[in-house]
């Protein structure tokens, strides 16, 4: 009994140091599966860079507004108590505003004297009470509107995996207003026949060219304080022959040579030299001044219709160009790319 009794101490023995064996074999699996995913998430983490296709191509941009955007006003100045240049029609007596077309047929639908219009001003909703005219039995308001804008930008990159294309590194104005538009829907062109009126001291330099409205390359609804961003159509650009750059990191910008991305007299990109003059950290704007004989001898320096050109550094996408100065078409700014691609 005694000898049964000690076998089976023994035995139970062997059995919890086995077990304790395969608790701490367990327990430094997991340690070395766990430290294993570690450092493969941390390299990842590391690793995680992102890479774009840089454009610096030359498009022509139409869109259509929110509403529609108060330009100026007629003579008779009791029809424009309530509204004022800038302002961006919503509603008329609670029917949606999408065109000019959309003002004339609702007041001449509506026939009253007085309409009330729901607009945006500065950011804030409003609604008042407006006087319409009525000239032979015409209803109209006493103020030009405009519900679609076109233009010309250059695109700064494209993020295959997301399909987005990234262009002109501002918002868009309205022209007469400078009001930041409200964009419904917006579309992108290739542009042939591209001219370019030289910018000089005191005179911007803008670029001319044809759009092909048949043959739409992308569409935007994005109009951000940092350019537009949108959806290319598939094969709309080529990128077999284009080389991805890293999005660079702020503290990767550094003053000194850079360069951009524009088109040349033929419409192909090429690439011109630029210098970083300073970096604001806090606004993250980059002050930049053209060097490039050629792109001098071409444009006069930056012109309208640049913005969006794409800033390289040491072989990184830092960057797109998006002002000039008046006084001084060789210098300019630019914004951090970061702030374009969120």
């Amino acid at each position: 009994m005694q000898n049964r009794l000690g076998v089976i101490v023994i035995k139970r023995k062997q059995l919890i140091i086995k077990r304790k064996q395969l608790i701490i074999f367990i327990l430094a699996f997991v340690v070395v599966f766990l430290g294993m995913n570690y450092f493969k998430l941390s390299d990842n983490f590391l690793g995680n860079k992102k890479y774009v296709y840089v454009l610096g191509n030359v498009v022509g941009i139409r869109a259509n507004t929110e509403g529609v955007l108060v330009l100026g006003y007629e003579d008779n100045i009791q029809y424009i108590d309530k509204l004022k240049e800038g302002d961006n029609i919503l509603y008329i007596n609670d029917e949606k505003v999408n065109s000019s077309q959309d003002v004339y047929d609702i007041l001449n639908k509506l026939k009253k004297n007085i309409v009330n219009i729901k607009f945006e001003r500065s950011g804030k909703i409003l609604t008042k009470s407006v006087k319409t005219k009525n000239e032979d039995g015409i209803y109209k308001l006493g103020f030009w509107v405009r519900d679609k804008i076109t233009g010309i930008g250059t695109m700064t990159c494209y993020d295959p995996e997301k399909n987005q294309f990234y262009a002109i590194g501002h918002p868009i104005y309205d022209v007469d207003t400078q009001q930041v538009l409200k964009i419904k829907e917006g579309n992108i062109y290739n542009i042939s026949n591209l001219e370019i009126i030289k910018g000089q001291d005191n005179k911007i330099g803008q670029i001319k060219g044809n759009f092909d409205i048949k043959n739409i390359i992308g569409n935007f609804k994005n109009n951000s304080n940092y350019g537009i961003e949108g959806n290319l159509n598939q094969n709309s650009i080529n990128t077999d022959n284009k080389k991805r750059f890293q999005v660079a990191s702020f503290k990767d910008i550094k003053l000194g040579k850079a360069t951009i991305l524009f088109a040349s007299k033929d419409n192909e990109v090429k690439s011109y030299n630029i210098l970083i003059k300073n970096i604001d950290k806090k606004s993250k704007i980059l002050e930049v001044e053209i060097v490039d004989k050629e792109l001098i001898n071409y444009t006069g320096g930056i012109i309208q219709g640049m913005s969006g050109a794409p800033i390289i550094q040491n072989d990184k996408l830092i960057g797109s160009i998006t002002y000039v100065l008046k006084k001084n078409p060789k210098k300019g700014f630019g914004i951090f790319i970061g702030e374009m691609i969120k």
